[in-house]
């Protein structure tokens, strides 16, 4: 098969297109056809090792993946259509028996940091239990679900997210940022968004957000304050927008913390912290439940999640570089 797979750690162009074996499935896994996989930060900060964390490489990257399956196995049809939840986890111990298989000590993300290979590759090898049938969902969108969407989705049932409520989410062009205000406002809360520059503001008021703040123009902890604060923010930059993600919220806030983009070691104003009561929850994807929960009220409240681009597997350089130099405005696909 044709695959994008890195053997060591660096930029894009350590990811090469060439051939690798067919995937031999282990006991309880199922072999897919890839469709398409979405390409995402994490796949950005694995190439480049952000976290020191030694995995296996060869390495294929790619989280969101869609396809069909290849032969049948496990229950599953062959030509069924699927999608894969990303968690993988042991499936044993007392968190994944309740349905909490992200607090899973061997908790891992199929095409992350972790010795699991992804979809950046024309077929992938999953275990069963993170295989999901979808009928009538389009593969695109569900290529857009698993990770961005999922995330978005955990962080707003979190910190309670629902009419009355408003919230703060940085990047309205990025995959968590748009999850976040089209979930957001489909469950009835308001939306303030940053962007950088007046294309991608107008980016984030198509989505539906009540303000958008152009971060390169305006303080966006001063322009939050003058709206009058929020109850929530999903933060999912890291160490250079923690304080002004405390400095945003209300008395009694909420903060929602997913990613270190902007890096992993971040200051806390400990007195406004503390003397704001604000309540801090971190997010690691979400449950395979909750993905579930996701498919059906994106189909329910007909959210389109908006496809930035789509490349061919051999060009996945090109589509890691367009995200790394923040030109996108929605989700890049990768097609397989």
């Amino acid at each position: 098969m044709k695959a994008v797979p890195f053997y060591e750690h660096g930029p894009a162009s350590v990811l090469q297109y060439r051939d690798l074996p067919d995937p031999a499935p282990a006991k309880g896994q199922v072999v897919i056809d890839v469709e398409y996989c979405g390409v995402n930060h994490l796949d950005i900060w694995t190439r480049m090792n952000v976290a020191g964390k030694k995995i296996r490489l060869p390495h294929v990257c790619g989280c969101d993946i869609v396809g069909t399956v290849r032969k049948s196995a496990a229950g599953f049809e062959k030509g069924e259509r699927v999608m894969v939840y990303p968690g993988a986890s042991c499936g044993r111990c007392a968190h994944c028996k309740a349905g909490r298989e992200n607090l899973c000590s061997q908790f891992a993300i199929i095409g992350g940091m972790s010795d699991h290979d992804g979809g950046y590759a024309e077929q992938a090898a999953v275990p069963a239990r993170n295989v999901m049938p979808i009928k009538k969902l389009d593969g695109k969108v569900a290529a857009t679900l698993a990770v961005s969407y999922l995330t978005a989705w955990n962080m707003l049932a979190a910190n309670g997210a629902r009419k009355g409520k408003s919230l703060l989410v940085y990047g309205a062009t990025s995959g968590v940022g748009m999850a976040t205000i089209q979930l957001a406002r489909a469950l009835g809360a308001s939306v303030i968004a940053t962007a950088a520059g007046p294309q991608k503001a107008a980016f984030g008021k198509k989505l539906g957000t009540s303000h958008v703040i152009d971060r390169n123009e305006h303080d966006v902890a001063g322009e939050v304050a003058k709206l009058g604060g929020v109850d929530i923010v999903i933060d999912h930059v890291g160490a250079a927008t923690w304080q002004t993600s405390i400095a945003a919220l209300r008395p009694g806030g909420r903060m929602a913390v997913c990613g270190m983009t902007s890096g992993n070691d971040a200051t806390v104003p400990v007195r406004t912290f503390y003397s704001k009561q604000v309540t801090m929850t971190g997010a690691l994807l979400g449950t395979r439940a909750q993905l579930l929960e996701v498919i059906k009220f994106v189909q329910a409240k007909k959210i389109k999640p908006v496809i930035d681009s789509v490349f061919q597997l051999k060009d996945a350089p090109e589509a890691h570089e367009r995200m790394e130099k923040g030109l996108h405005a929605g989700k890049i696909l990768l097609s397989c």
